[in-house]
């Protein structure tokens, strides 16, 4: 049972016979192939989804492994099922082709184990100024920056960066002789990044670390027409 994600997170009543636990579960279907509806009309992809996902969940009722369930969603657009199985059968759910993953909401006589507040790596985008003494003419340099860094959350990682940008503008004397330091001036948005693990970073693919979304002009070179 060990293979079965998201139970590590429960500690079982050992003087409790898993042949009479039950555990709550929430199950989500495979999307539908997307290359089956491309050659049809948007509203009739829409149709074809709703059935698809209907005709999965039927198909993992059908299987007879719950005690009880509820279908989730409303009757025309399904969208997955809150089933009651026995502890004994939970490992069949790993085998059903047509389900994309399930979670464990409760287990009979069992707790769920307290998770300690992890870590997570968020990218903080600010401004940073670079100011030279007694300027007062000219253009001065400013550079968006991002950095990493390892916080519990967004509230987190900007009061570490509060606490180190004072030490980030150290003063140092340029060719001329003059002091410049490179002051962050705001801490302009924070993105929480898909990076567990430094070794994330060797994804040969890359990993995203930061992303704001923004809007365009629409014109004739920009319109996609749906092939890939």
């Amino acid at each position: 049972m060990s293979s079965i994600k998201g139970l590590e997170d429960w500690i079982l009543d050992k003087g409790f016979p898993d042949e009479k636990r039950n555990v709550e579960v929430s199950i989500h279907p495979k999307y539908i192939d997307i290359k089956t509806i491309y050659n049809i009309s948007p509203k009739e992809r829409k149709a074809k989804v709703a059935e698809d996902r209907k005709q999965k969940i039927e198909k993992i009722i059908k299987l007879n492994l719950f005690t009880s369930y509820e279908v989730s969603g409303s009757p025309g657009k399904p969208s997955g099922l809150k089933a009651k199985i026995p502890f004994l059968l939970l490992s069949k759910l790993n085998k059903i082709q047509s389900i994309a993953y399930f979670s464990i909401n409760k287990v009979d006589k069992a707790k769920r184990r307290k998770i300690k507040s992890s870590h997570e790596y968020y990218c903080v985008k600010m401004t940073v100024v670079v100011e030279v003494e007694k300027q007062k003419k000219g253009k001065q340099t400013i550079e968006d920056r991002m950095v990493l860094i390892k916080a519990k959350s967004f509230d987190d990682a900007y009061k570490k960066m509060e606490k180190v940008k004072n030490k980030k503008a150290e003063p140092y004397l340029n060719i001329h002789g003059e002091l410049v330091r490179w002051r962050i001036e705001s801490l302009d948005d924070c993105f929480v990044t898909d990076i567990n693990t430094p070794e994330d970073l060797n994804n040969p693919e890359g990993v995203e670390v930061y992303s704001k979304l923004k809007g365009r002009r629409l014109t004739e070179e920009r319109v996609w027409n749906g092939k890939v």
